[in-house]
Protein backbone atom coordinates (compact mmCIF):
# COMPACT_ATOMS: atom_id res chain seq x y z
CA UNK A 1 0.00 0.00 0.00
CA UNK A 2 1.17 3.22 -0.76
CA UNK A 3 0.53 6.43 1.35
CA UNK A 4 0.60 9.35 -0.54
CA UNK A 5 0.42 13.08 1.82
CA UNK A 6 0.99 16.84 0.61
CA UNK A 7 3.81 17.44 1.63
CA UNK A 8 5.06 14.28 3.12
CA UNK A 9 5.77 10.94 1.40
CA UNK A 10 5.49 7.16 2.94
CA UNK A 11 5.87 3.76 0.71
CA UNK A 12 5.06 0.23 1.76
CA UNK A 13 4.91 -2.45 -1.08
CA UNK A 14 1.42 -3.98 -1.19
CA UNK A 15 -0.43 -4.04 -4.75
CA UNK A 16 -1.35 -1.18 -6.37
CA UNK A 17 -4.30 0.28 -4.01
CA UNK A 18 -3.05 4.54 -3.64
CA UNK A 19 -4.51 5.88 -0.70
CA UNK A 20 -4.65 9.13 -0.20
CA UNK A 21 -4.00 11.96 2.36
CA UNK A 22 -5.27 15.56 1.05
CA UNK A 23 -5.40 18.78 2.81
CA UNK A 24 -8.63 20.54 3.28
CA UNK A 25 -8.18 24.04 1.92
CA UNK A 26 -11.52 25.01 0.49
CA UNK A 27 -14.03 26.60 2.07
CA UNK A 28 -17.91 26.89 1.47
CA UNK A 29 -19.43 29.70 1.78
CA UNK A 30 -23.31 28.84 0.78
CA UNK A 31 -26.64 28.77 3.02
CA UNK A 32 -25.37 29.92 6.25
CA UNK A 33 -26.67 28.17 9.06
CA UNK A 34 -25.28 31.29 11.66
CA UNK A 35 -25.46 34.85 11.42
CA UNK A 36 -22.39 37.04 11.86
CA UNK A 37 -20.17 33.97 12.32
CA UNK A 38 -21.22 32.72 15.39
CA UNK A 39 -23.67 29.99 15.65
CA UNK A 40 -26.15 31.12 17.98
CA UNK A 41 -28.34 29.62 20.92
CA UNK A 42 -30.80 31.26 22.92
CA UNK A 43 -29.86 34.26 21.34
CA UNK A 44 -26.58 33.96 22.45
CA UNK A 45 -23.66 33.17 20.79
CA UNK A 46 -21.70 30.09 21.87
CA UNK A 47 -19.44 29.36 19.03
CA UNK A 48 -17.76 31.96 16.46
CA UNK A 49 -15.86 31.29 13.49
CA UNK A 50 -13.43 33.33 11.57
CA UNK A 51 -12.00 33.59 8.16
CA UNK A 52 -8.45 33.37 8.46
CA UNK A 53 -6.21 35.77 5.51
CA UNK A 54 -2.62 35.25 4.77
CA UNK A 55 -1.16 37.57 2.96
CA UNK A 56 -4.53 39.41 1.48
CA UNK A 57 -5.81 36.57 0.77
CA UNK A 58 -8.18 33.72 2.29
CA UNK A 59 -6.66 30.44 2.97
CA UNK A 60 -9.17 28.93 5.25
CA UNK A 61 -11.21 29.20 8.90
CA UNK A 62 -10.30 29.32 12.69
CA UNK A 63 -12.61 29.18 16.15
CA UNK A 64 -12.80 31.77 18.62
CA UNK A 65 -11.50 30.35 21.59
CA UNK A 66 -11.02 33.35 24.09
CA UNK A 67 -8.86 36.61 24.90
CA UNK A 68 -8.54 37.42 21.28
CA UNK A 69 -6.95 33.89 20.01
CA UNK A 70 -8.01 31.72 17.33
CA UNK A 71 -7.13 28.46 16.96
CA UNK A 72 -6.74 27.02 13.30
CA UNK A 73 -4.51 24.37 11.17
CA UNK A 74 -1.48 25.36 11.29
CA UNK A 75 -0.51 24.76 7.47
CA UNK A 76 -2.83 27.92 6.49
CA UNK A 77 -0.71 30.47 8.30
CA UNK A 78 2.39 31.13 8.54
CA UNK A 79 5.14 33.15 11.03
CA UNK A 80 6.34 34.95 8.69
CA UNK A 81 3.30 36.15 6.62
CA UNK A 82 1.04 39.21 7.21
CA UNK A 83 -1.63 37.26 9.09
CA UNK A 84 -5.38 38.49 9.69
CA UNK A 85 -8.74 37.54 10.30
CA UNK A 86 -12.21 38.63 9.59
CA UNK A 87 -14.17 37.76 12.51
CA UNK A 88 -17.88 38.93 13.18
CA UNK A 89 -17.71 41.22 11.01
CA UNK A 90 -14.63 43.10 11.44
CA UNK A 91 -11.46 42.46 10.01
CA UNK A 92 -8.65 42.35 11.88
CA UNK A 93 -4.52 42.18 11.92
CA UNK A 94 -3.36 38.46 13.43
CA UNK A 95 -0.29 37.65 14.98
CA UNK A 96 0.77 33.72 15.30
CA UNK A 97 1.32 33.24 18.85
CA UNK A 98 2.19 29.77 18.16
CA UNK A 99 2.71 28.31 15.31
CA UNK A 100 2.89 24.21 14.69
CA UNK A 101 3.38 22.28 11.56
CA UNK A 102 1.92 19.81 9.59
CA UNK A 103 4.00 16.86 10.06
CA UNK A 104 4.14 17.28 13.75
CA UNK A 105 0.77 19.15 15.06
CA UNK A 106 -1.53 20.53 12.73
CA UNK A 107 -2.40 23.80 14.92
CA UNK A 108 -1.67 27.38 15.03
CA UNK A 109 -2.70 30.00 17.62
CA UNK A 110 -3.35 33.42 16.42
CA UNK A 111 -3.74 36.58 18.80
CA UNK A 112 -5.95 39.59 17.51
CA UNK A 113 -6.30 43.08 19.91
CA UNK A 114 -9.46 41.87 21.74
CA UNK A 115 -10.55 45.65 22.26
CA UNK A 116 -11.30 45.49 18.65
CA UNK A 117 -13.79 42.25 18.68
CA UNK A 118 -17.59 43.08 19.33
CA UNK A 119 -18.34 43.75 22.18
CA UNK A 120 -20.80 40.83 22.03
CA UNK A 121 -17.84 38.06 22.00
CA UNK A 122 -15.27 39.54 24.26
CA UNK A 123 -16.29 37.95 26.84
CA UNK A 124 -16.91 34.44 25.23
CA UNK A 125 -14.36 31.68 26.69
CA UNK A 126 -15.17 28.42 24.54
CA UNK A 127 -14.35 25.45 25.90
CA UNK A 128 -12.60 22.65 25.28
CA UNK A 129 -14.22 18.83 25.34
CA UNK A 130 -12.71 16.80 28.05
CA UNK A 131 -14.41 13.75 26.87
CA UNK A 132 -12.98 11.61 23.72
CA UNK A 133 -15.16 11.43 21.10
CA UNK A 134 -16.65 7.98 20.46
CA UNK A 135 -18.22 6.47 16.86
CA UNK A 136 -21.43 7.91 16.38
CA UNK A 137 -21.10 10.60 18.23
CA UNK A 138 -22.68 14.02 16.42
CA UNK A 139 -20.82 17.15 15.67
CA UNK A 140 -21.49 20.46 14.25
CA UNK A 141 -18.62 21.48 11.61
CA UNK A 142 -18.34 25.08 11.91
CA UNK A 143 -16.30 27.20 8.88
CA UNK A 144 -16.54 30.87 8.09
CA UNK A 145 -19.30 30.66 6.18
CA UNK A 146 -21.63 28.09 7.79
CA UNK A 147 -22.31 24.77 10.40
CA UNK A 148 -23.10 21.54 9.00
CA UNK A 149 -23.74 18.02 10.87
CA UNK A 150 -21.75 15.31 11.14
CA UNK A 151 -20.64 12.01 13.37
CA UNK A 152 -17.43 10.60 14.28
CA UNK A 153 -16.48 7.29 12.73
CA UNK A 154 -13.89 4.60 13.86
CA UNK A 155 -9.98 4.50 12.84
CA UNK A 156 -10.81 1.35 11.29
CA UNK A 157 -11.27 2.79 8.16
CA UNK A 158 -7.58 3.83 7.77
CA UNK A 159 -4.90 1.20 7.34
CA UNK A 160 -3.39 0.23 10.87
CA UNK A 161 -0.40 1.02 10.97
CA UNK A 162 -2.26 5.48 10.76
CA UNK A 163 -5.05 4.57 13.76
CA UNK A 164 -3.10 6.27 16.86
CA UNK A 165 -1.73 9.20 14.51
CA UNK A 166 -5.37 9.78 12.99
CA UNK A 167 -8.20 8.42 15.70
CA UNK A 168 -10.20 11.30 15.12
CA UNK A 169 -11.90 10.83 12.23
CA UNK A 170 -15.37 12.24 10.51
CA UNK A 171 -17.82 11.37 7.98
CA UNK A 172 -19.62 13.62 5.32
CA UNK A 173 -16.51 14.23 3.85
CA UNK A 174 -17.57 16.49 1.07
CA UNK A 175 -20.63 18.42 3.16
CA UNK A 176 -18.26 19.89 5.69
CA UNK A 177 -15.98 22.45 6.36
CA UNK A 178 -12.76 22.06 5.55
CA UNK A 179 -9.03 23.29 7.02
CA UNK A 180 -9.38 24.87 9.99
CA UNK A 181 -12.96 24.64 10.63
CA UNK A 182 -13.89 23.62 14.30
CA UNK A 183 -15.89 20.08 15.58
CA UNK A 184 -17.99 20.96 18.02
CA UNK A 185 -20.06 18.94 20.21
CA UNK A 186 -23.61 19.67 20.34
CA UNK A 187 -24.89 18.40 23.34
CA UNK A 188 -21.52 19.45 25.70
CA UNK A 189 -21.18 22.78 23.86
CA UNK A 190 -17.04 22.33 23.36
CA UNK A 191 -14.67 22.12 20.90
CA UNK A 192 -13.63 18.69 20.05
CA UNK A 193 -11.13 19.58 17.42
CA UNK A 194 -9.91 21.35 14.17
CA UNK A 195 -10.11 20.46 10.76
CA UNK A 196 -6.99 19.36 9.29
CA UNK A 197 -7.25 16.77 6.57
CA UNK A 198 -9.40 14.33 4.32
CA UNK A 199 -8.56 11.13 3.57
CA UNK A 200 -8.95 9.50 -0.11
CA UNK A 201 -8.75 5.90 -1.27
CA UNK A 202 -8.72 4.04 -4.42
CA UNK A 203 -7.13 3.41 -7.00
CA UNK A 204 -5.45 6.27 -9.95
CA UNK A 205 -8.92 7.33 -11.89
CA UNK A 206 -11.32 5.63 -9.00
CA UNK A 207 -10.89 7.19 -5.59
CA UNK A 208 -13.29 8.37 -3.50
CA UNK A 209 -13.24 10.87 0.02
CA UNK A 210 -13.32 8.08 3.19
CA UNK A 211 -12.78 10.41 5.90
CA UNK A 212 -11.70 14.08 7.63
CA UNK A 213 -9.18 13.66 10.60
CA UNK A 214 -9.13 16.63 13.18
CA UNK A 215 -6.68 18.03 15.37
CA UNK A 216 -8.62 16.57 19.05
CA UNK A 217 -8.87 18.95 22.21
CA UNK A 218 -6.42 17.11 23.79
CA UNK A 219 -3.51 18.35 21.30
CA UNK A 220 -4.85 21.51 21.53
CA UNK A 221 -5.34 21.60 25.47
CA UNK A 222 -1.19 20.79 25.24
CA UNK A 223 -0.24 23.31 22.21
CA UNK A 224 -1.39 26.37 24.18
CA UNK A 225 1.05 28.08 25.76
CA UNK A 226 0.82 27.41 29.36
CA UNK A 227 0.88 31.45 29.76
CA UNK A 228 -2.36 31.93 27.69
CA UNK A 229 -4.31 28.45 29.41
CA UNK A 230 -6.34 30.22 32.13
Amino acid sequence: MRLIALRTTANAAKGNVRFGLTLCLVMTLSAPAFSGGAAKDSGAPWIVAASIIRNGGSSGSGGYLKSGLIITAAHLTDADANMGVHIAGVALPARVAKQGSLEDVDLSLLSVDQDKLPARIRPLQMQLCEAPPWPADPVIVVDAGKATRSHIIAPQVLPYAMRSKFSTLIADVAKTGNSGSGVFDPNRKCLLGIMSRKFTVGTAGDQRDIAKYFVPATEIREFIPVELRS
